[in-house]
């Protein structure tokens, strides 16, 4: 749970400091993971990677 909050904090302020199509992917992948939440899944190692590497940020 610590890590899936700390990479929700990461999401954030990489949204607001990131480029302008960085920010957009970060944004949806924040929603994403929040909807998962919502329906009581936990976010993988691997989905945290996969958005990490999408967004460019690795």
């Amino acid at each position: 749970m610590e890590q899936d909050r700390k990479w929700q904090l990461e999401l954030e302020e990489y949204r607001k400091q990131g480029e302008p199509e960085r920010a957009e992917k970060s944004a949806a992948w924040q929603t994403a993971i929040g909807l998962q939440a919502v329906d009581g899944l936990k976010t993988s190692h691997y989905l945290m990677e996969t958005a990490r590497a999408h967004i460019g940020i690795c």
